[in-house]
């Protein structure tokens, strides 16, 4: 009986030890792992925003394969959430604050008692965005027996949390570079009045040449009070193979014909017959669709009209979204 009775007490001792000894320790965490991911920081922010894209990336679903998450109306913004259930649990998760393109506050309950904070901070870097994905809070008496079991807080949820920044990285990365080019064949273009600015120069300098003259037209419009009547376009007027120049215009319809000054002039588009090809992507597609363009007008045994001027519109740029994928590209060739 004796033997029963010290070790009754010793077992009381351990326990009553133990239990100061978790009551002592620091319960306050503060986990956190940060990457550079190589795309503008909107598309970051719309892709972490709302609560459905996670699935896209998250690593808790390569963890349990049984995870089913749950959606409300609202998976977007402040006060979006979602809940879930896996073999090891459930939990919710609830939007609080945001800072658009720069943070996101989130609340996290397990159901354990705690609701620790999720928080989301964005920063403009030279290559891209730097994104840093933590969580902080403090643990119940309970939590704490748990992940002392467990290793630490922060031994499990770092590992985590830099797998879920690679995973995103690879998604949002691969998504940006999606791209399709499609002929649509014979269309007749109903053409028009616009303004523009021509210039002359190296085939590598287009786009930064594009990035001065589109702004100074839109400049010159705001200033005179002129509004636009369509999309923004450019005209190829001479394209050198041999010796990688070019010369082109870039244009801004305009509803009716206007007396300008300066660099900026008005021009006339014809209403025509041309050949439609749409590129859905990145710019750095645009050799290949025009490639695909003219490949496709020749399949069909069609002919162009011979020292054309073709032209391409910028139906979705990179003014309406930051992210290459969402861009759309007309491109028009005159035909005989």
């Amino acid at each position: 009986m004796k033997l029963f009775k010290y070790l009754f007490f010793l077992i009381l001792i351990l326990i009553i030890g133990g239990s100061i000894y978790l009551a002592t320790l620091n319960g306050n965490y503060n986990v956190k792992q940060t990457k550079i991911i190589k795309v503008p920081v909107e598309v970051v922010f719309n892709e972490i925003n709302d609560f459905k894209n996670w699935e896209n990336w998250g690593p808790w679903y390569e963890m349990d394969s049984t995870i089913v998450a749950t959606y409300p109306k609202k998976t977007s913004g402040v006060n979006a959430s979602y809940s879930w259930i896996g073999k090891e649990g459930g939990g919710s998760m609830k939007t609080t604050a945001l800072i658009p393109n720069k943070e996101l506050i989130q609340q996290i309950d397990f159901g354990t008692g705690s609701t620790p904070e999720v928080y989301w901070n964005l920063k403009k870097v030279e290559n891209g965005t730097e994104v840093t994905w933590g969580m902080k809070g403090k643990n119940t008496f309970m939590e704490k027996a748990y992940w002392l079991t467990q290793g630490g807080i922060q031994k499990n949820i770092e590992p985590m949390y830099k797998k879920g920044l690679t995973l995103l990285d690879k998604y949002i990365t691969t998504e940006i570079d999606k791209y399709s080019i499609v002929s649509k064949g014979i269309v007749d273009y109903g053409g028009g009045y616009y303004l523009y600015e021509t210039t002359s120069c190296k085939v590598s300098e287009i786009d930064k040449k594009m990035g001065e003259m589109f702004p100074a037209i839109m400049k010159y419009m705001a200033e005179n009070n002129i509004q636009a009547s369509g999309k923004p376009f450019s005209i190829s007027h001479k394209w050198d193979e041999k010796n990688k120049t070019t010369m082109f215009s870039t244009c801004v319809p305009v509803s009716e014909r206007i007396i300008t000054t300066g660099d900026v002039l008005i021009g006339f588009l014809k209403p025509q017959k041309t050949f439609k090809t749409i590129l859905n992507g990145s710019y750095k597609y645009q050799v290949e669709a025009w490639e695909t363009a003219y490949k496709n007008l020749h399949a069909q045994k069609l002919k162009e009209i011979p020292n054309s001027e073709p032209f391409e519109v910028y139906l979705v740029s990179p003014h309406e979204t930051p992210n290459p994928s969402k861009w759309v590209t007309e491109i028009y060739i005159p035909m005989e």
